[in-house]
């Protein structure tokens, strides 16, 4: 995979290959108002202001706190958004993660995958409607 942009944080490794942003999340990262804004805020930079899907390996033990969640319940926090894959350890996982999220109103496609490529795959033929 060629990355066009490399950003290296305390708590995350982002990389960008059009049109998906990479966030590789290392263990015991809580994800707060003031990182989500963050992570946004890069998102957004390194797509340079196109549309863009967001794919997020989330295999190792991450947190996000209560504020994190309604920033990210609001699409107009995140205009250039358009669905994410998340990468999870295990089948079980996968399961909890695409049930629960059946249940709730968002606006954005999700899916969780035990499998990177199908991630990336399903990802790849989602409308990116720029």
């Amino acid at each position: 995979m060629l990355y066009v942009d490399k950003i290296e944080l305390t708590y995350v490794t982002i990389t960008y290959e059009a049109p998906i942003v990479y966030f590789i999340y290392k263990d015991g990262t809580e994800l707060g108002f003031p990182e989500i804004k963050e992570l946004v805020g890069y998102a957004e930079k390194l797509s340079k202001g196109k549309p863009y899907f967001t794919f997020s390996d989330v295999r190792v033990d991450i947190n996000v706190t209560k504020q994190g969640k309604l920033y990210l319940e609001d699409l107009n926090n995140m205009p250039l958004f358009r669905g994410t894959a998340a990468w999870v350890k295990n089948s079980v996982y996968s399961f909890a993660a695409n049930f629960m999220s059946s249940f709730s109103r968002k606006s954005f496609p999700f899916r969780a995958f035990t499998e990177k490529e199908k991630a990336i795959e399903w990802l790849k033929g989602l409308p990116l409607n720029e």
